[in-house]
């Protein structure tokens, strides 16, 4: 399991530009927000920026004690985070997350979720960029009194960038995703639309990244191509840069 950097050789953020503190969601589970997430995080380190990762919880995909997206941001820790913090709640139902926490014998409250991500938040000595990814949807409940991935980031108080399919309800799913999370307070960055599978091609899919933001009134930020292993570093840098352009003042 990988270990995290020492303090001691972490060079300081770029150019003193104000970290980003960011939330990815998701319109669904499967969509690729771990992939966007890893994509993001290897376009701000391009950078020279710090970046520490979190996922308040992970479920499924079980193997040596992990789950499968704890394992993918596991090994992505740098830059002085402590791999304890990357991913602290994990289990191996591939469930809602109030239904894995409950088959494991665990309660999780939002207190609990929201001091862990406290927990990983930049301090005035130790400046690092933060990317939070969520869990399903926006509406999946997170806790044992099933309070969900919206309240949560909404008491966390995280502008969000969601990501999108291109498939076939695209227009539909995001749109939603884009109403719940404007009534539950959340400003929505911009959206991701990530080709996360191969897709065969049609109107719905090439029309797609015209669409959405027609439809959302929220900006597409990025296009992501049908990667399975790597980010191209590309489109990594350009989605850090549209990302960087929208929410931080440097």
């Amino acid at each position: 399991m990988p270990s995290s950097t020492p303090r001691d050789s972490i060079p300081a953020i770029n150019h003193g530009a104000s970290p980003l503190v960011i939330g990815i969601i998701g319109t669904d589970t499967g969509v690729g927000k771990t992939q966007v997430t890893k994509c993001l995080a290897k376009g701000l380190r391009a950078r020279a920026r710090r970046v520490w990762l979190h996922k308040p919880l992970a479920c499924g995909g079980w193997a040596d004690g992990l789950a499968e997206d704890g394992r993918a941001l596991h090994a992505l820790c740098a830059d002085g985070q402590p791999l304890a913090t990357v991913c602290p709640l994990q289990f191996p139902e591939p469930a809602s997350p109030h239904l894995a926490a409950a088959a494991a014998s665990t309660q999780v409250s939002l207190a609990q979720l929201l001091a862990n991500i406290d927990a990983c938040r930049p301090r005035a000595a130790d400046q690092h960029d933060v990317l939070v990814e969520g869990i399903g949807g926006l509406l999946v409940p997170v806790t044992s009194s099933r309070e969900t991935v919206a309240d949560l980031f909404a008491a966390a108080q995280l502008p969000v960038l969601i990501v999108t399919r291109p498939h076939l309800g695209t227009l539909n799913h995001t749109a939603l995703t884009v109403n719940v999370a404007r009534a539950r307070g959340l400003r929505v960055v911009g959206l991701v639309l990530n080709f996360h599978e191969m897709v065969a091609d049609s109107l719905a899919v090439r029309s797609a990244s015209t669409e959405l933001p027609l439809v959302t009134g929220v900006p597409l930020l990025a296009v992501l191509s049908y990667r399975p292993h790597t980010a191209d570093i590309i489109e990594a840098d350009r989605l850090a840069a549209a990302v960087l352009s929208a929410t931080v003042t440097s």
